[in-house]
């Protein structure tokens, strides 16, 4: 749109508002002056017929009344001039009265309403309200009527009323002097007024549209003079900027302003054209010489990748063995030590995690840089997890008679977050505090629901930190100054790895510290994970690298064997090309009970395995020939093969891929003792269960959908238990124990959840895994319901036979693990 036009219409606009403020101020005028003449009209019309009404009156007693003469009597006659009136002037006049004598002075409901208020207020002398009438909008006006000393020979006593009076009226007697005796009411249309008035507003609409057009068309030729030049600019600018042509020129002769303006746009455009050449050349230079450092950067962020792998395996592979073999001899497993000997090996392990942790922490801090780190979220007691951070902690605490408190508001209960970050954070944290606050110190931890985020703060009575070291204490690798560097051990990467756990989480940490005399840490985390923003973050747990137990105090903690579950030895396939590894893993197995046949290479594996037939197979995944994923693959798909367990053994964290290729467990290097054993014996206890038939409970009252459900399970060897109601579901569980209940939410009589809540509030039902199985879509409040009350949530009408089956299978499982 060109300026010009733009200018009529903001002008045409603006008179438009102008002439409609005017005509609105003339309206209103104009309307209030009819209006009060209207009303004046319909006073003084009251007043004539109540002096007409009044003359009459006084007259009475001088008239024989009779058949001839009653056209006389005040109401007869002032009807009879009211419906006059009313031919004449439009309005609608009568007489009315709540004692009324004729049908025609009968009141309608608002002038009955009015009359009472008259009745009960004397000093109301006069009635104006807007009504609709008749489907019509009218002003009403009621004129109140007084009985005085004349009207009284005809309403006063009935036996002293003339006969006439008598003979014709049975009501409208006995009234007092000075009573109201009716009223004079006026109906005056509004639309009597409005014709008055309407001619008047569309004169002043005529004449304000002819002046408008009038105006426009004389500023919009106008202006085409003035703004032809200015919308040859604008179109040269606008070539330029499609084109990108600075050879575009724009000729414009006038020798005002504007003339001005075009030249200078003609030597502008040729200035640019000069400088662009320039700049093109430029930026190819910077291009050629970007191209060649994003090229070096990839190369060396590939090379850091391929590093950070290989460290991982070169670094871990022989701690693995040093952290392994000493826990053996520290545990006597192959003799006796003498006192030096144990202190001796208690330092080798001591130091071996040392420096696992310190490499665990590097690799981290890579893994969170690169993206590559999950969070794996859970629910849990904020307490809870305080308190197993301080059990772990309590005996380096003890050590330094440091008084470990807590302080958790009312408010704090459960929060949706990763449970090993979290104590991860809690750990570091407190650790650094024991680290640094000197004999008989105090270690507060304080938890509060702060501005609806989870806020935990840790306050020591340590050292403190100087001011103009606190924006340097959550960066890698700082340490304190040189005199505290040598009094207290670390590699600075504690406080680096915490706050980017907390900003994994969404939350954000910070310190208050006076030198000299203590520090307090905070951070804050959302609640919920909706509140949370998410990044990705690998596993970082403060457990023990051998076992996989939290640990206590160093070199105290003691790995204890686990019970073998079966009597007869059992053989397990050891698939290891480390001989260090192999050698550790054997030992483990052996002393746990168990034979073990070793193989190091991948490729023979699967041939290995049906010729020892193994109960079950340890694979690492870094093996010679083919790497372990391709000899899980194979295991997997030969039918002679497929049923035996594999738990994978490996210093690649990946265990959605080991999971989802059919390993019954994943444990990464280094592995210890317990962790291994336990994992094996799970496994034994699950096999030792599959020899019975899995019992499940299915409550529906669709029928069909039970007896689908229940065709899928049997075909699978399942023992099923039916029941179509909440109530008989409640009764079957209690009594017959499944391992597993299949329940829908939808259900009449008592719902799913309530069945939900008995069940778990039941002291031994509560441990039956539950697998929802509904058509209704399931709100964010009812997940929260069901959060930690269900183990599955399968969708009427959308799943497969393999997903109920996944189902059941992931929750076997993850029981006969606990």
């Amino acid at each position: 749109m060109k300026i010009r036009h733009k200018l009529v219409i903001i002008l045409a606009v603006l008179l438009i508002a102008l002439n409609g403020i005017v005509g609105f101020f003339i309206y209103k005028q104009t309307r209030q002056e009819f209006t009060k003449e209207i009303r004046g009209k319909a006073k003084m019309l009251v007043i004539q017929l109540e002096t007409t009404r009044n003359y009459l009156a006084s007259i009475m007693h001088k008239i024989e009344l009779n058949e001839q003469t009653k056209k006389f009597i005040p109401a007869v006659a002032t009807n009879a001039i009211s419906k006059n009136f009313a031919e004449k002037t439009g309005y609608v006049i009568k007489q009315t009265s709540l004692r009324y004598r004729n049908e025609e002075n009968k009141p309608d409901l608002f002038e009955e309403k009015i009359l009472r208020k008259m009745e009960e207020d004397p000093t109301i002398k006069e009635y104006w309200a807007d009504d609709v009438f008749d489907g019509k909008r009218v002003e009403r006006y009621l004129y109140p009527l007084y009985v005085t000393k004349d009207c009284l020979l005809c309403h006063g006593p009935r036996e002293k009323a003339p006969p006439v009076v008598r003979d014709y009226y049975d009501a409208g007697y006995d009234y007092q002097l000075g009573e109201i005796r009716g009223a004079f009411s006026v109906i005056i249309p509004k639309e009597i007024a409005e014709q008055r008035y309407a001619a008047a507003i569309i004169f002043f609409i005529i004449i304000g549209t002819a002046s408008i057009l009038l105006v426009v068309v004389i500023i919009f030729f106008t202006t085409n003079k003035f703004l032809k030049p200015i919308e040859k600019l604008t179109a040269a600018a606008t070539a330029i900027k499609k084109t990108g042509d600075l050879t575009t020129r724009v000729e414009i002769s006038t020798n005002d302003e504007v003339g001005q303006l075009g030249e200078a746009f003609n030597d502008m455009s040729d200035k640019l054209r000069s400088s662009y050449a320039m700049l093109e050349q430029r930026i190819t230079e910077k291009t050629e010489h970007l191209q060649k450092a994003v090229s070096a950067l990839k190369r060396a962020n590939r090379m850091k990748s391929e590093f950070l792998a290989n460290m991982s395996h070169e670094l871990r592979t022989p701690l693995n063995a040093i952290i392994g073999f000493a826990e053996v001899l520290k545990d006597k497993l192959c003799g006796e030590l003498n006192a030096e000997q144990e202190d001796f090996v208690k330092d080798i392990h001591s130091s071996g995690r040392h420096l696992l942790q310190m490499i665990n922490d590097i690799l981290d801090l890579s893994k969170i840089e690169a993206g590559k780190m999950e969070l794996q979220y859970e629910s849990f007691l904020v307490s809870d997890a305080i308190e197993d951070v301080y059990t772990i902690l309590k005996g380096l605490a003890k050590k330094k008679q440091l008084q470990l408190k807590t302080v958790i508001q009312e408010d704090v209960k459960d929060i949706e977050a990763d449970r090993v970050k979290f104590k991860q954070i809690l750990y570091n944290l407190l650790s650094n505090s024991i680290k640094f606050t000197p004999q008989n110190g105090t270690i507060t931890t304080n938890a509060a629901i702060v501005d609806g985020k989870m806020q935990v703060s840790v306050s020591d009575s340590g050292i403190g930190i100087k001011p103009e070291d606190r924006e340097k204490v959550f960066k890698e690798f700082w340490q304190a100054d040189s005199s505290f560097s040598r009094k207290y051990e670390g590699t600075g990467l504690g406080l680096a790895l915490t706050r980017r756990i907390v900003e994994m989480h969404g939350g954000k940490i910070w310190l208050k510290s006076e030198y000299g005399k203590g520090s307090t840490f905070y951070f804050t985390i959302p609640v919920t994970k909706s509140q949370r923003i998410l990044h990705p973050e690998d596993e970082m747990a403060t457990v023990c690298p051998i076992c996989g137990e939290e640990v206590g105090d160093e070199g105290t903690h003691v790995h204890k064997l686990s019970p073998v579950v079966t009597k007869g030895k059992k053989t397990i396939l050891v698939i290891e090309d480390n001989r260090m590894s192999a050698n550790l893993l054997t030992l483990y197995l052996t002393n746990a009970g168990y034979n073990v046949v070793v193989t190091a290479d991948g490729v023979g594996a699967v041939e290995k395995a049906k010729q020892c037939n193994p109960f079950l197979i340890t694979l690492d995944i870094l093996l010679p020939g083919i790497d372990g994923w391709e000899v899980i693959s194979k295991l997997k798909g030969d039918k002679d093969t497929a049923h035996i367990p594999v738990i994978i053994v490996s210093i690649f964290d990946n265990k959605e891929l080991g999971y989802s290729l059919g390993a019954a467990e994943y444990l990464i290097k280094p592995v210890g003792r317990k962790q291994l054993v336990d994992a094996v014996n799970a496994v034994a206890n699950t096999l030792k269960t599959k020899e019975e038939p899995v019992k499940i409970l299915v409550v529906d009252d669709d029928e069909k959908a039970v007896k689908h459900i229940t065709t899928i399970l049997k075909e699978k060897g399942c023992d099923v238990l039916k029941a179509y109601s909440g109530e008989a579901g409640i009764n079957l569980a209690l009594e017959k124990h499944p391992d597993i209940i299949i329940l829908d939410l939808m259900m009449p009589g008592m719902s799913g959840f309530e069945v939900i809540e008995i069940l778990k509030a039941h002291p031994v039902a509560k441990e039956i895994p539950i697998i929802i199985c509904s058509a209704k879509d399931i709100t964010p409040e009812e997940k929260k319901e069901l959060n930690g009350n269900i183990l599955a949530l399968i969708q009427k009408g959308s799943h497969t036979e393999e997903d109920l089956l996944m189902a059941i299978r992931k929750i076997e499982q993850t029981h006969h693990k606990g």
